[in-house]
């Protein structure tokens, strides 16, 4: 079996994954509390992302310009579930940064071309460049405050700023990507880390869920 038939094969672990999730999240959606609602929602934004860049890439060939539209919906869903449930203080410089960058890729969302040879889009280093700052500014203010209650957010907060950490690397040279027979093998990394990423949020989900009902 040729590897783009078992990556082609693989590709679908992604929206597979975040099926589960959000099955396990309404399931369990009362007994959970509102930070695991909220990544409920991101799972499910997240799929509907996933299935239209498949009907994009199938009826247009390919779906670059998804990824910009990706990128800011990804990134507005992080600022506001940073800003609504787990930072305490205002922020003032990062949310200086997020209006910057929400900007610019609503920028680029106009001005990009789609070719497949010239695209390069900033948008999802952007994005993730966000998202780790959202995540180093909940580490400032949790730094200290070791309580048992709030390990959960702090391990997610960890695990996110690992991921787009890794996203953030993976997408800097994403023309060459693209361009390259061997990106393919950067697109599986990409897949899998992505599906890691995933998987821990659907246990997050479970073991909030334990915790409540044992509560």
């Amino acid at each position: 079996m040729e590897f783009t038939t078992i990556y082609k094969f693989l590709n679908f672990l992604s929206p597979s994954v975040l099926l589960i999730g959000i099955s396990i999240g309404i399931y369990y959606f009362r007994n959970l509390n509102i930070l695991h609602k909220g990544i409920t929602y991101y799972l499910l934004v997240m799929l509907c992302v996933d299935i239209l860049s498949r009907i994009l890439q199938y009826y247009l060939g390919n779906n670059l310009v998804l990824l910009l539209v990706y990128s800011l919906i990804e990134m507005i869903m992080f600022i506001y579930f940073y800003y609504k449930y787990l930072f305490k203080s205002r922020h003032i410089v990062v949310a200086m940064l997020c209006c910057v960058a929400i900007l610019y890729i609503i920028w680029e969302l106009f001005y990009i071309t789609n070719n497949v040879r010239q695209f390069q889009s900033y948008s999802k280093v952007v994005d993730n460049f966000i998202i780790i700052m959202l995540a180093l500014a909940f580490l400032s203010e949790k730094i200290n405050e070791y309580k048992e209650s709030r390990l959960d957010s702090f391990y997610i907060n960890a695990v996110i700023l690992i991921f787009f950490s890794i996203n953030l690397i993976f997408f800097l040279p994403l023309n060459f990507i693209l361009n390259e027979k061997t990106g393919l093998y950067f697109w599986l990394l990409n897949l899998i880390t992505t599906v890691s990423f995933y998987l821990y949020l659907t246990y997050s989900i479970l073991k909030s869920k334990t915790n409540k009902l044992s509560q």
